[in-house]
């Protein structure tokens, strides 16, 4: 699948080594994602080119609810989204969407809901917010996004970060103080984080 379009691609094969998509050409593609667990974490972790986010600590009575790579074993991995489902602050349930990936994947912007690949001339003025990560202050901007979500986006380590909270009332009171962690470098304690069902927002759109 794109991560652009969630069109099914053409794999590999004797007139050329790349996954093709009819629209967007060459690239990574998308493969359906388990259940999360933690040795799926453990493994996309592990194979991932980019960060593997999670607010860190997770908010209360928040689970892990979807993990999806971009990319495959040749290549690696370019992208991950991870998404958590929890209590909203205002009531009802709500989801928050953390992407990392290189430039030009457009995982990010696909699963928000924008063109793609990356986010444009969102990145000027003053952040909307900031958020921690590994002791330091990382900016956010706030990227208009038709549908019930708030999105931002940032950039670190020559990556996207995409954060988007729905429904979008949830989004400024969630953010607030909000820290993050790479998954790649927490080890074991991914065994002791809680799991929930696949979330729907990493379904083909």
């Amino acid at each position: 699948m794109c991560p652009r379009c969630a069109r099914e691609m053409t794999p590999p094969g004797v007139w050329s080594s790349d996954w093709e998509c009819a629209e967007h050409g060459a690239g990574a593609p998308v493969h359906p994602a388990p259940n999360p667990t933690a040795d799926w974490l453990r493994h996309v972790a592990s194979t991932s080119r980019v960060p593997v986010w999670l607010p860190w600590p997770l908010p209360s009575g928040w689970v892990i609810s979807g993990i999806g790579p971009v990319g495959d074993d040749v290549g690696g991995i370019c992208a991950v989204a991870t998404v958590l489902t929890g209590p909203s602050p205002l009531g009802g349930p709500a989801e928050m969407l953390l992407v990392a990936e290189e430039p030009g994947v457009g995982r990010g912007a696909h699963l928000v809901g924008l063109d793609g690949p990356d986010p444009g001339d969102v990145l000027a003025g003053e952040p909307y917010t900031r958020v921690g990560i590994d002791g330091h202050s990382a900016p956010l901007w706030l990227v208009p996004a038709d549908g019930d979500r708030a999105v931002a986006v940032g950039e670190r380590d020559l990556t996207w970060l995409w954060f988007a909270v729905r429904p979008a009332s949830a989004g400024a009171m969630l953010v607030d103080g909000l820290t993050f962690t790479d998954a790649r470098e927490i080890g074991e304690e991914v065994r002791l984080l809680p799991y929930g069902m696949r979330s729907g927002w990493l379904d083909p759109a």
